[in-house]
């Protein structure tokens, strides 16, 4: 081997190539369970290895199952109802009840800025869920009205706008 500076190098420094020392599994440290762990490679792995995980479950449901696409749009046929997608039919669901207005514009912003003003509201410093009560309720009570007014507006609307049960056969789409 060349000669070492003894300033660089001390005794538990290895370098590329064969040394002898000790193994370096007798060196490990047994983290607690609140000690931080590296990004690289513990948590990429874990993402990479879900990320893998997902794509496979979709890959086999997307060869499994068929979804077939619909004709070619035709913009002097409009169904009935003409729906937004599911994502909008919250929306929409409330356009059918009050004036533009409201539904589009007051309802969402005032979602919005309570939403924004909830921490300020809940000033509670505690982390735990369970001391979080208003943030609780009022993220809950959001969730399930427009869970609610998706459903209603996309599961439950036909012809004209009318009620429709899920079970009654009706010649629109789905």
């Amino acid at each position: 081997m060349p000669d070492r500076d003894p300033q660089l190098l001390d005794a538990n420094t290895r370098v590329l190539g064969i040394v002898p020392g000790k193994p370096a599994a007798g060196d490990r440290k047994v983290l607690a369970e609140d000690d931080p762990v590296m990004v690289w490679p513990h948590l990429l792995v874990r993402h990479g290895v879900a990320a893998l995980a997902i794509l496979a479950v979709v890959l086999f449901l997307a060869l499994s199952f068929d979804a077939p696409l619909r004709e070619i749009a035709n913009p002097t046929n409009t169904p009935n109802p003409e729906k937004a997608p599911w994502y909008f039919a919250a929306l929409q669901e409330l356009l059918a009840h009050f004036h533009p207005l409201v539904a589009g514009v007051l309802v969402p912003g005032a979602i919005v800025i309570g939403l924004v003003a909830l921490p300020y509201i809940d000033r509670n410093p505690s982390l735990s869920p369970n001391a979080r009560r208003v943030a609780r309720t009022a993220f809950t009570v959001f969730l399930v009205v427009w869970i609610a007014l998706t459903l209603v507006g996309f599961a439950f609307r036909g012809p004209n706008w009318g009620w429709v049960w899920p079970w009654q056969e009706w010649h629109g789409e789905l």
